[in-house]
């Protein structure tokens, strides 16, 4: 061959060669790693199962479709969890779920997170090695306050064992930064679920950062585990008597810390007597009720009236978070409205936690009395190092004392249209206000209404949805129709107060699965 024409074969080879299109399939660079970091909420198993949660946070301004973390050993998935929707800049917190039956223990893990980059047509995978260490004893403990003033005389902690583990021989101790012990006390039987304990202290603690050490016995062996506990000044509010002398017994819990200094103050706890115990939390990651139910074989309610504002848009609604058969040891209701949280955000509840009997019971002739909620919140979690949070809860619980104030409360509920007859209806009288009624019947035509029997007016508000109208009664009687799934708020001339959660179906076809479920308390003041 010339070479002119070896020249020309070239040239045609080029030009062959250009016109060839681009593999199909092909990824591009961008595309073929998911930029992104993944840790685990702790490297202790224990702290995992109380707190199974994988945190995510997308790598330079990158935007990820659908996450999904799974937990992995020697080819067996330990937990798993998802998120529906976009990640974007920040930390988001994903719930995961642990296999039943596969207790975490110490070791190496592969943490994984698949997902798909905006942009990109494919998922891929971001993955890291994940070491657990030595399980520390399953107990943790939430204080009322961590405000100074608040633990005047005493720190009061309540302790609730993880997982319900058994644990016994309960010792604790609070701890100094130089690591003296400033307070001491145990709980010397054994526990499941959750028990309160007081520390006492001579006066006041000084602000600053502490360590509470619990030692303890679980399964025939010794374990401890640490947390960090911080004081900061402030408070006087939080609170309750241990034997209340009053009908009403008011807890008064507070989260609060600034300046990014979240650890050891983003917990604080609180009881519902004879249904369970609960947390609040706030931190940079988190913004939550969590409920403990003390009986998993009953069904648990917590109906809240909700206000959230987060700069951008404000909404108002009906919220009901549920412990069922399938919901596991505990149930969640955030306070934040998006994920990552809003980086402002003030808000409100009101609700009402209730016992609703054993599962699939026709209508319980015994239940706890419910205790009533008020939460506000404030965060600002737009600076990094810079984040403050302060929530203020306040739990009210009827006791057996008719020194005023006294809480007293009424409970309807059913399951099926044939067990209605005898459980369809409650009262109870209520000292200085009248005689509380509520009355839900079966059928479309039926009376679903509360009535209070009372000479005083009051303004009754509905809440259903997310609307709520209120409306002037200038006398009594009193009296509200039910919604069928909402709540009703009174407030009387005399100051007293009643709130009411109502959920009832009377329409399925199926009469077997029609119910009705009312809780209300009426609190009157001394």
């Amino acid at each position: 061959m010339s070479s002119r024409s070896a020249l020309l074969a070239a040239g045609l080879a080029v030009v062959a060669l250009a016109l060839v299109p681009a593999a199909a399939g092909a990824v591009s660079p961008a595309c073929r790693a998911l930029p992104l970091k993944v840790s685990l909420s702790s490297s202790d198993p224990t702290v995992l199962e109380d707190d199974p949660t994988a945190v995510v946070s997308p790598l330079r301004g990158a935007s990820i479709n659908d996450p999904r973390v799974v937990l992995k050993r020697n080819g067996r998935t330990y937990a798993q969890g998802s998120l529906a929707g976009r990640l974007a800049r920040g930390r988001t917190a994903i719930a995961l779920r642990v296999v039943p039956g596969r207790r975490i223990r110490a070791g190496r893990y592969r943490l994984a997170v698949a997902g798909k980059r905006s942009g990109c047509s494919s998922r891929t995978t971001a993955s890291r090695r994940w070491r657990f260490g030595t399980p520390s004893l399953p107990v943790r403990a939430a204080p009322v306050s961590t405000l100074v003033s608040d633990n005047d005389g005493q720190v009061r902690l309540l302790l609730r064992s993880v997982g319900r583990h058994s644990v016994s021989d309960v010792k604790v101790s609070l701890m100094d930064p130089a690591g003296a012990t400033v307070a001491q006390a145990a709980h010397r039987g054994a526990f499941t679920g959750q028990v309160s304990i007081d520390l006492p202290l001579a006066g006041r603690p000084s602000p600053g950062r502490y360590t509470l050490k619990v030692t303890g016995r679980t399964d025939g062996t010794a374990l401890r585990s640490e947390q960090p506990l911080a004081f900061a000044p402030g408070g006087g509010s939080a609170g309750a008597d241990t034997a209340p002398q009053t009908g009403a017994a008011v807890q008064r819990v507070v989260v609060d810390w600034s300046g990014g200094a979240w650890q050891g103050r983003d917990v604080a706890g609180f009881v519902a007597p004879g249904i369970g115990y609960g947390e609040i939390v706030c931190r940079p990651d988190a913004q939550w009720i969590r409920f403990y139910p003390s009986d998993l074989n009953r069904e648990v309610a917590m109906m809240n009236w909700t206000y959230k504002d987060w700069s951008e848009n404000q909404e108002k609604a009906i919220r009901e978070a549920l412990h069922d058969r399938y919901t596991g040891p505990d149930f969640r209701e955030g306070l934040n409205k998006f994920g990552p949280a809003e980086k402002l955000s003030t808000g409100e509840y009101e609700g009402i936690i209730s016992d609703r009997g054993p599962f699939d019971n026709i209508g319980a002739a015994s239940l706890a009395a419910p205790t009533t909620l008020k939460l506000t919140w404030q965060w600002d979690l737009g600076q990094s190092g810079g984040e403050r949070c302060h929530v203020e809860g306040t739990f009210t619980s009827q006791t057996a004392s008719s020194t005023p104030p006294v809480a007293r409360s009424a409970q309807v509920l059913w399951r099926g249209d044939a067990n209605a007859a005898g459980r369809d209806g409650a009262s109870v009288e209520v000292p200085g206000v009248g005689t509380l009624a509520i009355a839900c019947r079966p059928g479309p035509l039926g009376t679903r209404a509360l009535t209070v029997d009372t000479a005083q007016g009051a303004t009754v508000t509905t809440r259903e949805g997310s609307d709520d109208f209120g409306r002037p009664q200038d006398v009594g009687p009193v009296s509200a129709n039910l919604p069928n799934n909402g709540m009703i708020a009174i407030r009387f001339s005399g100051g007293a107060t009643l709130l009411a959660s109502s959920r009832w179906k009377v329409n399925d076809p199926d009469q077997t699965q029609n119910f009705c479920a009312i809780a209300a308390q009426a609190v009157a003041p001394g």
